[in-house]
């Protein structure tokens, strides 16, 4: 037997909802984990799956708050912020003091609006076991119906994102340092909206860069296939109003992007092009998601 909780009426013994540990916890431990992976990419924070499992495991022990008496709307809210910043810190921990508070209001925001979203489409499938109560979530679900609903919440949110991504201000000008075998390279960069490229087998963004940045690296810049695989490197498409092709790239060891004196550790590659096909006014563009 599986532990469980009864939540009473006020008066009378009659039960109105019973409440098992094991899906409380699961339930939220999935949701939490699919929101710290949306909050990942959207402040784009290199982190490990392992933290933000622990960070995940957190957020579903808080859920525990919905065995308690209900709390009026205020005490709730708190409630919620010192959840937010429990999972956030089990997850991102350390950051700096501004990247920690928007992290922390990006978790509080995006768990909100998954919610939202998971519990309308819940509705659709009118669960027969549905309690929201001091801003915790207990749903009785199958196992089959939790990953379709999450996995529905996920790609929601991922196209929110996108197109928020979208509308990044591409005037503002970052600097950008890159540590490449033990040797660090500080230029500056743009958003460029157009910038969309991925590197084809891990999926993580591509910074396009001036070849004239890394000096050594300046071949690269119209290097053959063969010789780019000969030399661990990956080969990204692109598509361009005056033609495709490849650009040779490579991962750095750390990328760190500045903004407002807010340093942003970030995941990504490295693809150099032609000096000319850059603005002079600056060396890389940088696409949105990496801007958060």
């Amino acid at each position: 037997m599986y532990p469980t909780f009864r939540i009473w009426k006020q008066r009378g013994a009659e039960a109105l909802h019973t409440i098992y540990i094991d899906i409380l916890f699961c339930v939220n431990f999935v949701i939490d984990y699919l929101i710290l992976l949306t909050v990942r990419r959207f402040m784009n924070i290199s982190c490990r799956i392992r933290r933000l499992l622990s960070g995940a495991a957190v957020g579903g022990i808080c859920s525990f708050v919905i065995l308690l008496p209900p709390v009026n709307s205020g005490l709730s809210f708190v409630v919620s912020v010192i959840t937010a910043i429990l999972v956030v810190g089990a997850s991102f921990f350390p950051l700096e003091r501004k990247l920690f508070l928007k992290t922390t209001a990006a978790f509080f925001l995006i768990s909100f609006a998954y919610c939202g979203v998971m519990i309308a489409v819940l509705l659709l499938f009118s669960p027969g076991n549905l309690i929201v109560r001091n801003n915790s979530v207990y749903i009785g679900i199958s196992p089959i119906l939790l990953v379709i609903t999450s996995a529905v919440c996920y790609a929601v949110m991922r196209v929110f994102m996108r197109i928020t991504s979208a509308r990044t201000a591409s005037a503002e000008v970052f600097s950008l340092n890159i540590i490449f075998h033990g040797r660090e390279t500080v230029f500056r960069g743009r958003v460029d909206t157009g910038n969309d490229l991925h590197e084809p087998f891990s999926g993580e963004p591509v910074i396009v860069v001036k070849s004239s940045v890394f000096e050594d690296m300046k071949e690269y810049e119209n290097i053959s296939a063969e010789e780019a695989v000969r030399q661990g490197l990956r080969l990204v498409p692109y598509n361009s109003v005056g033609g495709g092709g490849t650009l040779a790239a490579f991962r750095p060891d750390e990328i760190v992007i500045s903004e407002k004196g807010i340093k942003r550790h970030v995941n990504g590659y490295i693809a150099l092009c032609a000096p000319e096909r850059i603005a002079s006014s600056v060396e890389a563009l940088i696409p949105p998601e990496l801007i958060g």
